[in-house]
């Protein structure tokens, strides 16, 4: 799909670009063939009435300062004309030449016949090889003129002005073609990197949805083949159901979460409200259960911190931070976690001792589905997305979230949090949301 979609985007912009530069050759062609006719034809007038005298200066007197000059004529055109003097009868009675010594017209009467044929005062006429352009005009009463000149000079400026043109055509293809491929790449590679994460992502969503209904299926089996067994007696099959099922709601949601998030669905309202007070009343259960797992829980939470957003939310990063710290830690370690605020901001960590996290693992740890340790996901419970909904929470919140991690295994999960809120529309009094990658 993204190769397809970088051709078609590079066709497309290279068909743009062509059609300007097409444009633009077929306006300079149009305007200097114009250009040549217009001398040409300006030549020939006065060569009519001065009966072909060139002793008549060539050019037009300059005009005052400041008025616009006409281009001089071009001697080239007056060096191949040659005029033909009619009687009433059409019969030719004058040549006046002006051509290169030794060059000659037979077939005059034919010619003047053609020309005469087209009713038309001036045009373009081929005769014996040469190509002419003509002016027909009434000298006197009883003759007519007939000035012709050999467009030879003027086909030769349009053919090197159309060769001009074909090499800067062809020369600008190749690097519009170039241009247009870099374009192409840069343009898509949001698209393309937005495609490929959300076909990773049904990809391990897929995998991890498999688990859980492959199990529902294999316990319904069970149950189905002993149809007369009662609900007790299949409490373990039952269990197993209601456990799997819980599992399966849990990544759902997790799901439904992040795509509300991607699609700007998840709309934050920044209200005031205790920090300090919001984090202490999800923490607090959290030191049974550290208890009961063998560690310990310290708190180093400054009071009376004022925050601003969504209450829930801060608070559902903190029990991710927690829950992740506790499954992680060694047995008999102490799990540190402190709020401080620091000149507009506040410092949130979470620290714990246990396994090193790899560099490579630490800049795919926000990564959904990423599980550093994947053999241990069933005994957790996780399916690597409660750091990705945390990364979601806080950015979403104006913050950042980051994490260390030492050779003697002590893991650093820390968060900023703007200490003010956003800027707020005086008229609604809505908080103005940046728009997000």
């Amino acid at each position: 799909m993204i190769p397809h979609l970088k051709r078609r985007f590079t066709l497309i912009t290279l068909s743009i670009l062509l059609t300007v530069f097409l444009a633009i050759f077929i306006s300079t062609y149009g305007l200097m063939s114009e250009s040549e006719k217009i001398q040409s034809i300006k030549i020939m007038e006065e060569l009519a009435k001065n009966d072909g005298n060139l002793s008549h200066p060539l050019a037009p007197e300059p005009k005052k300062w400041g008025h616009f000059k006409e281009a001089p004529f071009n001697p080239l055109l007056l060096q191949s004309s040659f005029i033909f003097i009619l009687n009433q009868d059409n019969q030719m009675v004058d040549f006046i030449s002006h051509l290169p010594s030794g060059t000659t017209i037979d077939s005059e009467q034919t010619l003047i016949e053609k020309v005469l044929a087209k009713n038309e005062e001036t045009g373009t006429i081929s005769f014996e090889g040469l190509n002419l352009r003509y002016l027909v005009q009434q000298r006197t009463i009883d003759q007519k003129i007939i000035v012709f000149l050999d467009r030879s000079p003027e086909l030769a400026t349009l053919t090197r002005l159309t060769i001009i043109l074909f090499g800067i055509g062809s020369l600008s293809l190749i690097i519009l073609t170039a241009i247009s491929y870099y374009l192409a790449s840069w343009a898509i590679r949001p698209i393309a990197k937005s495609y490929e994460l959300q076909q990773q992502f049904m990809a391990d969503a897929s995998h991890e949805l498999k688990t859980p209904i492959a199990v529902i299926k294999t316990t319904l089996d069970v149950l189905l083949a002993h149809k007369h067994h009662t609900i007790e007696a299949e409490q373990k099959w039952m269990t197993y159901l209601q456990t799997e099922t819980e599992r399966m709601e849990k990544l759902v949601n997790d799901l439904l979460f992040l795509s509300k998030s991607d699609s700007q669905e998840l709309k934050i309202e920044f209200t005031p409200f205790q920090l300090s007070d919001a984090l202490m009343n999800v923490i607090l259960p959290f030191e049974s259960v550290a208890f009961e797992l063998n560690k310990r829980l310290k708190l180093d939470i400054e009071p009376d911190l004022l925050g601003y957003g969504d209450v829930s939310q801060l608070q559902q990063v903190v029990v991710i931070l927690l829950d992740n710290a506790l499954k992680h830690a060694f047995d008999k370690t102490t799990i540190y976690l402190s709020l401080k605020q620091q000149a507009s901001s506040y410092q949130l960590m979470v620290q714990n001792e246990g396994i090193p996290i790899a560099n490579d693992d630490l800049s795919k740890i926000f990564d959904r589905f990423y599980r550093a340790d994947s053999s241990r996901a069933r005994e957790t419970g996780g399916y690597g997305l409660g750091l990705a909904i945390a990364k979601s929470i806080i950015t979403k919140h104006h913050g950042t979230i980051s994490v260390t991690s030492t050779l003697e295994g002590k893991t650093t999960f820390s968060i900023t949090l703007p200490s003010k809120p956003p800027l707020m529309n005086k008229k609604r009094k809505i908080p103005l949301m940046k728009n997000e990658s």
